[in-house]
Order: structure tokens, then sequence, then C-alpha cells
């Protein structure tokens, strides 16, 4: 029996282990914790396929230990609606807690490729926490998907159960900032919106916004930081600024997104920049229409950053 099939067997067994009931306790047994239902140990998958060239296991259990020598694992799910994920590794360890039949960690090595939905994902190292469905990646990862291009870190930590991935000191070689869709505001024609030409020194704005968006008290960056959806922040706040500097037409997207804005403005924000008769008026005003809500904002822009930004 070569080692691929004693894998397919070992993976039967498992299964059966997994679909077996569980004997209820005695007087002299006490009850522990009920095992979780099929597929909740695993982050929502509740079988997987293998392919490797060796392996450690233990057939009284179901459990296996190892897998070396190049390992695929494609992780599969009863919910139709959830996409298998494959993985490969060179090496492959597997983490028990007693009275469960699911892994609680898998600790993979070398070569690591892990196919998400929405991504792929490689690294020297990674370790995948089922319960709380975190995988940790270390060892040069890298993300690439149709969007994203050469996403780099030191670490990286991706949650198959929310979708939600952190990034420790970014580098990327392509990422896309796209301003927010819909809301108020003027059309490609308003005259008041941004232009890449009207900003004079754009890496000295990507860092005034980043350091006033870090600061403890109110200012323009921080309130212009805070009306940028979550993902572009992070991106914002942490890609390298020669990256941004190659993306300028994105990040002019993404301030006019929030020129648009009737929430940009606030009293605390602006204390101490001095605003012209035209964007004291507009602010003191009841009612703006789209046009004067982007006029208005353009002109706290300049108002913020007059050496950077060219008055509208």
């Amino acid at each position: 029996m070569n080692m691929r099939m004693l894998c397919a067997l070992a993976l039967v067994c498992s299964a059966a282990l997994a679909a077996e009931p569980a004997k209820a306790p005695t007087a002299a047994e006490p009850a522990k914790g009920a095992p979780p239902a099929q597929g909740q140990g695993m982050s929502g998958y509740s079988s997987m396929e293998i392919d490797a060239g060796h392996m450690k296991g233990n057939f009284a259990t179901g459990a296996i230990d190892e897998m070396t020598d190049g390992v695929k694992i494609r992780l599969l799910s009863d919910d139709p609606d959830k996409k298998p994920l494959p993985i490969k590794a060179q090496t492959m360890k597997f983490t028990w807690k007693e009275g469960q039949n699911t892994p609680s960690m898998i600790v993979m090595d070398r070569n690591v490729e892990v196919n998400h939905p929405d991504a792929q994902i490689t690294a020297g190292h990674a370790e995948w926490n089922f319960d709380s469905g975190e995988v940790v990646f270390t060892g040069d990862p890298v993300v690439n998907n149709d969007k994203i291009k050469g996403l780099r870190g030191e670490k990286m930590m991706l949650n198959v159960k929310t979708n939600n991935f952190e990034v420790s000191r970014v580098r990327a070689d392509q990422v896309p900032l796209q301003g927010m869709e819909g809301g108020p505001g003027g059309g490609k024609g308003d005259a008041s919106l941004l232009r890449e030409g009207d900003v004079k020194d754009w890496a000295a704005l990507i860092g005034r916004l980043r350091t006033e968006a870090n600061a403890a008290d109110a200012a323009p960056g921080k309130q212009i930081v805070s009306q940028i959806s979550a993902d572009n922040r992070k991106l914002l706040m942490s890609v390298d600024t020669a990256v941004l500097l190659q993306r300028k037409g994105d990040i002019v997207k993404l301030v006019n997104s929030v020129l648009k804005s009737p929430k940009l403005y606030s009293e605390a924000a602006w204390k101490g920049r001095a605003l012209g008769e035209e964007a004291q008026k507009l602010v003191a005003a009841e009612k703006r229409s789209p046009e004067e809500q982007t006029r208005l904002n353009r002109l706290l822009l300049n108002a913020a950053y007059p050496e950077l930004v060219a008055a509208p």
C-alpha cells in the first residue's frame, strides 16, 4: 500500500470516528464537554482530501499527527456556498485537543501556499488556529489576487471565519485605492473636485495625513482619514509611500469621495486654521447643494494644507 492510499484510508477512519455517536457517561465517568458540531472545529470545514509523501498518525483514534515530503490538502465544507480551500506545504503537523474529533492547530512549514477564494497567500511558515479561525503567516508572506499584486509584510493574519486580514510592515507592488461609491456630492465635472496637479507635494501630503490621523487631538487629517472606508484606511496608513506615489490617480479618487461628504467639517479639527469668507459662509449655511458641499470641503482642504494643496 503506497503512502497516498494510506493517507486516504486514514481520512476515512477519521471521518468514521467523527460520525460515531458519543457514548453516554456513566456514574463513574463524569460528563465532558460535548464535541463540536461537525465542521465547527475546523473553521466551517467538515472534511479534507489529502495527498502527502509520508504520514504519521494513529488508526485507533483516526488522528493524523504529521505529514511530510510534500503535502497537499483540500478542505471541504458541508455548506454548498463555502468553497474548497486548497493548501500546500512541505510539512504539516497537527495538534489535537482531548475529546475533540477535529484538529485544533495545523503548523505548516516551507513552501506554504493557501489558495483562499479571495487571494493566494504564500509564506515560509504558517500556523492555523481552528478555534479562532486565524492563520498567521511568517517567513516573507506574499498576497496576490486580481486587485492586489505582491502585497508583502513581516507577518500576516487571515481569519478564514470573517475573511479579515492584517499585515504588519506592509510593502506592495500594486494596490488599488478605491473611492466610496454613491453618496451626495458634485459630479465628475465639478470644478471643486481635486485633480492630480492640484497637489504640490504628494509625499508631504500623505505624511501629514498619516501623522494627524494618528494624533490624539482633533485635526484635519484625522477627520479626512476617518471618512475613508476601513480597508482603504489601512492601506493609506500602512503601504509604502513610494508605492502610493505610483497610484496618485487612485488617491485623487479617494480624496474626492471625501470631498463629497457632508460630515467632513469639524470645528475642533479646523481650529486655528484660517477659513476665508466663502468657507465661513458655507459652514454657516443651514442647507448646501451637492456642489456647495464639495466646494466647502475643497476650501477646507486648502485651509488645512495651503502649502501642499492649491486653492480651488
